[in-house]
């Protein structure tokens, strides 16, 4: 069974529409220890969904199990997932938190069922720079990057995303590993790790990594950290730059700024600006939306590089 230990437990008071106060002289009900959350399906995936119940060992409701509701985040500020919340179904909510930085009674979290998914590189994945290449970590602000069709231009804003594989989405979540020459002669150059909503530009079409998923050549990896860090690229419009030579999707603004961790950095330092446009550019987000073209000759690759697809992927 699947758990997770969090030093933080509020109780919540439900102002409706998704989102919820800390009252007033609320007290951790961890007490001085901490609660271990616990899968108590027959079936533990490391995840809660909408509905699940799990146990917990702390001071709540000693004995009781309780139902989760939807990940939590500051809703004054937007910003990375604090926590999520649950419910013992008479109407009580509670806050599972690591968060230092939680304050009952000026303090209101919103909770979402459903949570956008992470667009973004894998830590170590090489990007195009005008002299060379540099892991999408080591990139900064003002920085040169070269994108598919060989313009330099600055990178406005590297994102961090902080991502558990504990209780939340696998398929959400866990990267799509793209085998060198998976999608053609040297591309990728070496294999590439991306989130699974993270688009690249495939015979004209932005296809996310989810949708090229087919057990040989494009795999979902599952040799990470139980947390891990996506970075992601906003340079001053979406374009496509180069991710172990791959032209893999900058920063669109169909993704808010408020779920990076770093956030604030970037009102720092480019204030209010202008929504990204997206390319214009046909976009495949499931396996079935992959036109039949691209498909075919993927899985033509996929056989000569890594044997016969596997049936069952």
């Amino acid at each position: 069974m699947a758990s997770a230990t969090y030093t933080q437990v509020y109780s919540l008071t439900n102002t409706g529409n998704g989102t919820f106060g800390i009252a007033i002289g609320a007290t951790d009900l961890t007490g001085t220890g901490s609660a271990t959350v616990t899968e108590t399906s027959n079936s533990p995936d490391n995840s809660l969904t909408s509905n699940e119940v799990f146990s917990y060992t702390g001071t709540i409701i000693p004995g009781t199990t309780l139902t989760y509701f939807g990940n939590a985040h500051f809703l004054t500020s937007g910003g990375p997932d604090i926590g999520f919340v649950a419910t013992d179904g008479n109407g009580n909510y509670y806050l599972f938190s690591n968060s230092q930085n939680i304050a009952p009674g000026t303090t209101t979290v919103s909770a979402n069922t459903t949570e956008p998914e992470p667009i973004c590189f894998y830590p170590g994945t090489l990007i195009r720079i005008p002299d060379g290449e540099l892991p999408v970590e080591a990139l900064r602000s003002g920085d040169l990057v070269l994108t598919a069709d060989g313009k330099a231009v600055p990178v406005r804003w590297i994102g961090r995303q902080t991502v558990s594989t504990l209780f939340t989405d696998k398929l959400r979540v866990l990267p799509i590993r793209v085998r060198a020459g998976a999608l053609g002669e040297n591309l990728p150059t070496r294999d590439l790790l991306v989130s699974p909503a993270h688009a690249l530009l495939v015979d004209g079409v932005l296809v996310q990594a989810g949708a090229l998923v087919n057990g040989t050549s494009v795999i979902r990896e599952q040799d990470v950290p139980a947390t891990f860090t996506y970075f992601h690229i906003e340079v001053a419009e979406h374009t496509l730059v180069l991710a172990e030579g791959a032209p893999a999707e900058t920063f669109v603004d169909n993704v808010h700024r408020e779920r990076f961790d770093n956030w604030n950095e970037y009102v720092a330092l480019a204030g209010d600006t202008a929504p990204i446009s997206e390319m214009d550019l046909p976009r495949a987000i499931s396996h079935r939306q992959v036109p039949v073209s691209i498909r075919r000759r993927l899985e033509g690759r996929a056989a000569a590089l890594f044997g016969a697809l596997n049936a069952a992927a």
